[in-house]
């Protein structure tokens, strides 16, 4: 009879922890789950990232040389560009290498690119993560792209360490980087253009017409100066004038 109510104890017992497909004790399998995940920090798909970008000007004046504008054409323009610089790192392994354990063997093609997808930090520690041929598994490597020596699995968004130490053959086996750069110019940006308009009771007459960003014009503004040989400015640029007439304008472009 004892026998039988201490059986009957067990039976309950394990009840309150499992009964068909219900866990009793969620709150301890989250714990357990948060130990041994660690969260991943996508990068770009294409593991393109931009280095920097410059502002590009583009002219079709030469500074400090005698130059002649007739009535209506352009006395100066500038037109702007932005260059931007990209980057893309691949990694390629130099030989083949394997990563042994007690479950599963895993393989390395040697001469082989793999992609960068992801990184991570672990015990404060940044580790980079390397696809491979199963769509779940993941390797590790450190910033020196040195293979480490655990295999991770993903799990919703987050990395799990598998609890099987690999071994890695060849030992302190590390990846090779190549890199790719690229240079894309954009759509102008900005810039103006500088007319000659004539002269009218002794005053020089000048237009300018500033572009806006994809090369869209926008207002016109008007200039008038006395007709005096001299340095006048316009839109920031300075223009030593000569002479001038109604037809043409005789000038040099001074430089900054």
């Amino acid at each position: 009879m004892r026998a039988l109510k201490l059986l009957g104890l067990v039976l309950g017992l394990s009840g309150c922890i499992y009964a068909g497909e219900f866990n009793f004790l969620p709150d301890r399998v989250n714990w357990i789950t948060e130990l041994t995940t660690y969260p991943i920090q996508y990068m770009n798909t294409t593991g393109e990232r931009l280095l920097g970008s410059e502002t590009m000007h583009e002219s079709n004046f030469k500074v400090n040389k005698l130059l002649t504008a007739y009535k209506g054409n352009t006395v100066v323009d500038t037109k702007m560009y932005n260059k931007n610089y990209y980057v893309q790192e691949t990694l390629i392994a130099p030989s083949n290498a394997m990563l042994s354990s007690a479950v599963s063997p895993s393989f390395i093609e040697g001469g082989r690119k793999y992609e960068l997808f992801g990184k991570t930090r672990i015990k404060g520690k940044v580790y980079y993560l390397i696809s491979s041929d199963s769509p779940t598994t993941v390797f590790l490597v450190d910033q020196n792209y040195t293979l480490q020596k655990y295999v991770g699995s993903i799990r919703e968004n987050k990395l799990v360490l598998l609890s099987d130490t690999f071994t890695i053959t060849p030992e302190e086996f590390q990846f090779e980087p190549v890199t790719k750069s690229r240079v894309m110019q954009s759509d102008m940006v900005g810039g103006f253009e500088v007319k000659f308009n004539g002269v009218k009771n002794n005053i020089m007459t000048f237009t300018l017409m500033e572009y806006d960003s994809g090369g869209a014009t926008g207002e016109f503004k008007k200039y008038n100066f006395e007709n005096v040989p001299g340095v006048i400015n316009i839109a920031g640029v300075d223009i030593k004038v000569f002479s001038a007439d109604d037809s043409r304008v005789e000038y040099m472009i001074l430089a900054e």
